[in-house]
């Protein structure tokens, strides 16, 4: 096993990385693709230093106080920023890695960037921001109030949040899983054959825009939020309990698009054959 421990700006080239995890608190977190050996370049460092790990493969970075026993794992989110002058660790952290590098990245307050990865991508924030560009693949995003852009995605997307908002433009899901108390989801993307949606709010704001010809079979669920469609959807108003229903399309293979909202706003929304996609406005 290689080590390092560092206290000042560093950057260093590794032959034979096949994973990649980063465990920081504040600063920055960037990840790009690369065909060339890994390489990792650690600056703007503040508090404790970090430790830089290459074991069997996997590139670690993360602080040696909060690597025992899984105890960043295990702290919740906003917990850290109590934890041993947590607020004045900072260190910005720029990676390339290859495309279908498996990464895993946990912060508290850290931005984290990452492009073109392909294979499976696990981000955990308290309040940082999350932002994706062509990531394919497996990802799960988990944030306390920290928002998610996402432009470009393939493959499966899920994201769990209390507050903060997810946002995505583009590319192609075979499946998103969506869940938040009161953070808005707003998706404009293309749905594979088979696709699953599924979006679960509390009061957040939901609006998903599909192409014109797709096809879905969808219910779309709130008890006192408003339900609206750019389809031809089947209403049923009932105490407590609202519904837009149906199928969309004529494909053999529908895709599959659930919303559960308590008190927040859905709208399923139809984007015009010749219109780029964009992060809707809204519901």
């Amino acid at each position: 096993m290689a080590s390092w421990t560092i206290d000042s700006p560093m950057t260093h080239t590794l032959d034979g990385i096949v994973a990649l995890k980063v465990r920081i608190v504040g600063g920055q977190v960037n990840i790009i693709p690369t065909d060339d050996p890994v390489t990792f370049e650690i600056s703007d460092i503040e508090g404790e230093p970090l430790e830089v790990t290459q074991e069997a493969g996997i590139l670690t970075i993360h602080y040696r106080d909060l690597t025992g026993q899984g105890f960043l794992d295990r702290l919740k989110p906003l917990q850290l920023t109590a934890y041993k002058n947590m607020r004045s660790r900072r260190a910005t952290v720029n990676l390339r890695v290859p495309r279908d590098c498996p990464v895993e990245v946990t912060t508290a307050t850290a931005p984290v960037v990452a492009a073109g990865l392909t294979a499976r991508t696990r981000i955990r924030t308290a309040t940082g921001e999350v932002t994706l560009d062509e990531v394919s693949g497996e990802t799960d995003l988990n944030t306390a109030d920290g928002s998610a852009s996402v432009r470009g995605p393939g493959g499966t997307l899920g994201f769990n949040s209390a507050t903060g908002q997810l946002a995505v433009a583009g590319g192609r899901l075979s499946e998103l899983r969506a869940k938040t108390v009161s953070g808005s989801v707003l998706v404009d993307t293309d749905l594979s054959a088979s696709a699953r949606v599924r979006v679960t709010t509390v009061s957040g704001e939901v609006a998903l825009r599909v192409p014109a010809e797709s096809s879905a079979k969808v219910e779309l669920r709130a008890v006192t939020g408003g339900l609206d469609s750019d389809f031809g959807l089947d209403r049923n108003n009932a105490p407590a309990r609202n519904t837009l229903s149906g199928k969309i399309g004529m494909g053999v293979e529908p895709a599959s698009i659930s919303v559960n909202s308590v008190s927040g706003r859905t709208a399923l929304l139809r984007r015009a054959p010749e219109v780029p996609a964009a992060i809707p406005e809204g519901a």
